[in-house]
């Protein structure tokens, strides 16, 4: 991909965080579901759990960074959208470690990044919001110096790590969105937060746009879009699903010895 279509990418994406009008990720895993879910969007996010489960590792960042480079660049010479990737927590404990990791990323075509604040040292733990924030600012300058307007979307895990109570989650949240924010974050997400109410409390908070991924109890997306979110994951859900769906049909087929509809056009 040339810079300029990167950076037309990069700024069609940042564009598609609509009031009203939420952004809706289906995540991809690998070129193959990116092809199949671009046909439909305007734009492709991995989920880093289906990553690295398709690439034969655990979630955490213990899918191996070339690997991961490796797939962005041939999911974004293989689809006409943008593409951004979760990135964990930046593949490192530092700022400098998740410049150079983002970087790589940059340089296989890639145009937004999930950075997370609840993975250390390898273990899931929530990190000081001034650390995180160091980062964000890392990251932000290692897309200026490649000339990518590079949508950063900070998440935060109180919810998922069950800092307290979930007003006290929300509370951590809120503050948390306001120093990323600070720092050159243009998204917020934030994992397990699923009432409406503290969702519409949250979007209030913060003048980021808001990320709410889909999980048992989320709104429905009109809802969620009268709340002010502006953004939509399914992460790891439409792998699940679809290995639950190829796990029933090899299970039919070793069952009856028929292959069904296998053979039928376009199955």
């Amino acid at each position: 991909m040339d810079a300029t279509t990167q950076q037309q990418h990069a700024e069609m994406f940042h564009g598609l965080h609509r009031k009203g009008y939420p952004l809706v990720l289906f995540n991809a895993w690998d070129v193959a579901t990116a092809r199949a879910i671009a046909k439909n969007s305007p734009a492709i996010a991995t989920s880093s759990g289906a990553v690295a489960s398709a690439l034969g590792y655990a979630d955490g960042e213990n899918a191996p960074l070339d690997m991961v480079a490796g797939l962005v660049s041939r999911m974004t010479a293989a689809v006409p959208v943008p593409v951004s990737i979760d990135l964990e927590a930046g593949y490192g404990d530092t700022p400098d470690a998740a410049a150079n990791s983002v970087a790589r990323i940059l340089k296989a075509g890639a145009i937004g990044i999930n950075i997370e604040d609840g993975l250390f040292g390898g273990k899931r733990q929530l990190v000081s919001a001034e650390q995180h924030a160091a980062k964000i600012r890392a990251v932000r300058d290692a897309g200026q110096e490649l000339g990518i307007h590079l949508f950063i979307n900070a998440r935060t895990d109180p919810f998922l790590l069950k800092f307290g109570s979930p007003d006290q989650c929300l509370n951590e949240a809120a503050r948390r969105a306001t120093v990323y924010a600070d720092a050159g974050a243009d998204g917020i997400f934030v994992p397990g937060l699923t009432d409406l109410a503290l969702i519409e409390k949250f979007v209030r908070s913060t003048p980021l746009p808001v990320n709410i991924m889909v999980t048992q109890g989320v709104p429905e997306i009109p809802d969620l879009a009268r709340a002010g979110v502006r953004r939509v994951s399914l992460g790891p859900w439409p792998m699940m699903a679809a290995m639950r769906v190829i796990g029933q049909a090899a299970a039919a087929l070793a069952a009856s010895k028929q292959y069904g509809t296998f053979l039928q056009p376009n199955a």
